[in-house]
Order: C-alpha cells, then structure tokens, then sequence
C-alpha cells in the first residue's frame, strides 16, 4: 500500500499518480491532480469528496443499467430465441449477477469507512515524502475513485450494446466488469489483511468477490 498515492491527497508530479491510471476504465487527468492540495481531505467530514448518497448513486446507476440491458436481452431472446440472442442473454444474466455480487461488496466498504470516520488513525497510516495518511482514506480513496471509474467506463458500454446489440459489444462490458473485479479483489485483499480493520468489522467479502471472478472467467472461456 505504501507505493499508492491517490490523486485525492497529493499535489503529483508524476504521471500515474492513481493506480487505476494503469486500467482502461475511465482516464484520470493529470492537470486535475496538479491542481490539488498537499493535504489530506479527509481531516474533517466536510471535505470529503464524496457525499453517501454520490457513492449509492454510483453504484445503483451502474446496477440498474445492467440489471435493464439483461432484461432488454431476455426479452429479446423469449421473442426470438436464436442461437446469438440466447448468448447475449445468458452473458448478460452473468454480468449481472458479477456485477451484484462487486457492489454488494463495495457498497458494504464504503459504508464500514462511514461508520468507522472517527477511528481511522487506529488502522495504521500510510507514510509519503512530507505526509502521511491513514490506511482508513486509503481504502476510501479507493472506494471513491475506482465507483467513479466504474460508472464512466461502463454505462456508455452498456449504451452501445444496447444500439448495436452484438456479441462484441456485451463481450466489452464483460471484459470491463473483469477488470473491475480484480481490482475489488486487491482492496479486500489489501484491507482484509490489515487485522485492525477486520478486528473493527471490515469484511473482506471472499465469496462475493470469488463468485463474481468466477462468473467471469466462465464466460471469457465461453
């Protein structure tokens, strides 16, 4: 964790500042991360970039988006059940269920570092050239940024399959949703393994999180 720098925290003078700089989800703008503060903006819970219901938003937006292209396929497939249109369907149900699966997990993290705002100095900190963070903003650092990530990769993906309605187009959200999860995968395995936090009710989510990387890998192998 201490290689990591978030784009939320540093004034950055190099090019990968955040580590989802490195997967092709959403592009993170380096004049952005130039234009910020020396500081931790979670010093005080009216900086925090992020407001509850921004983050829940994320993830419904993202959920239902999903959730109505599956049921535009299965429609689809029931009105016309031919060999390409019950693939679209059956790849879509899976993506679904994975991406159910991630935001439960997701959604459980943000609302541990909700609950546990007044204690994040007990979990460690993460130490920087001139700063140092607590491994508490980290995790949320990464909540934040890889949500956002997520909802601007994916819901234009999902707008051009639901135009073009071909094999290739649900086969790029899949491979985005892929990425997604083994991101998830190294928060909970970074967080999981900080017996601070799981002493304090953090759960890992191994199972969802399994379940949604095998739902996945089944259909790459399809």
């Amino acid at each position: 964790m201490v290689s990591r720098i978030s784009r939320f925290y540093i004034k950055s003078t190099c090019s990968a500042a955040s580590r989802w700089s490195a997967i092709p989800l959403t592009p993170i703008h380096e004049e952005d991360e130039m234009d910020l503060e020396e500081t931790n903006i979670y010093a005080s819970p009216s900086t925090t970039p992020f407001a509850e219901p921004t983050i829940e938003a994320r993830n419904a937006a993202v959920q239902s988006h999903i959730s109505s292209l599956t049921s535009h396929f299965k429609s689809l497939a029931e009105a016309n059940p031919t060999r390409e249109h019950l693939r679209l369907a059956n790849t879509m149900i899976t993506i679904d269920h994975a991406s159910s699966c991630l935001l439960t997990a997701i959604s459980s993290w943000f609302k541990w570092t909700q609950t546990h705002y007044h204690q994040q100095d007990t979990f460690g900190q993460v130490d920087f050239p001139g700063f140092s963070m607590s491994k508490w903003a980290v995790l949320r650092s990464d909540i934040e940024e890889l949500s956002e990530a997520l909802t601007i990769a994916i819901i234009p993906l999902i707008e051009t399959a639901l135009e073009l309605q071909t094999k290739a187009s649900v086969n790029d959200i899949r491979n985005a949703m892929s990425r997604y999860c083994e991101q998830v995968a190294e928060i909970g395995r970074e967080a999981g393994g900080n017996a601070s936090m799981v002493d304090a009710g953090f759960e890992p989510h191994e199972y969802e999180i399994g379940t949604a990387a095998r739902d996945l890998l089944f259909e790459t192998s399809q």
